[in-house]
């Protein structure tokens, strides 16, 4: 029939015109962000505040950009303590290698998606300084807790804040 495509367009067209708007007024307004989004990494923290992070330099050794840096001091009973544990969100292409490596799920990618600045040296951040490292003991302990106590367990997986 002649004139098919005609009508089928003018269709869509008065269908896209009758339907809302579908972009957000963004700074005022924020999309919801789906679960399984991936943004800038950020360090995972026990009940107590303590940090997960044993400085066993996987996720340093994965990463593919060589964005992450571990400065870490080994005492002489064998702890360690984390110097600085860097992070060059700029650099960061957000692949996730380093979570998935992790062997004591010790990080994250958050959801903080509004990571611009307008000052080039807050892209590098130190995720953590000056603390002491979690042993492989504590991160068993707070599994068999979680075992005995399963209802225990916190909603956020101890997600930074």
């Amino acid at each position: 029939m002649w004139g098919k495509g005609l009508i089928n367009g003018l269709r869509l067209s008065l269908k896209n015109a009758m339907r809302g708007p579908i972009t957000v007024q963004y700074p005022y307004e924020k999309l919801e962000i789906p679960e399984r989004s991936r943004w800038a990494v950020r360090p995972k923290f026990f009940d107590d505040g303590s940090p997960k992070c044993t400085a066993c330099m996987t996720c340093v050794r994965v990463c593919p950009d060589h964005i992450l840096s571990l400065d870490v001091e080994t005492r002489e009973d064998k702890t360690k303590h984390i110097e600085a544990f860097g992070y060059e969100v700029g650099a960061c292409m957000m692949c996730g290698l380093c979570v998935e490596a992790c062997p004591f799920d010790a990080i994250l990618m958050s959801h903080e998606y509004e990571l611009a600045v307008t000052d080039p040296a807050a892209l590098s951040e130190n995720l953590l300084e000056n603390t002491d490292a979690a042993t492989s003991a504590r991160h068993k302990a707070e599994k068999e807790k979680l075992a005995a106590h399963p209802a225990d367990e916190p909603a956020g997986g101890g997600e930074a804040s």
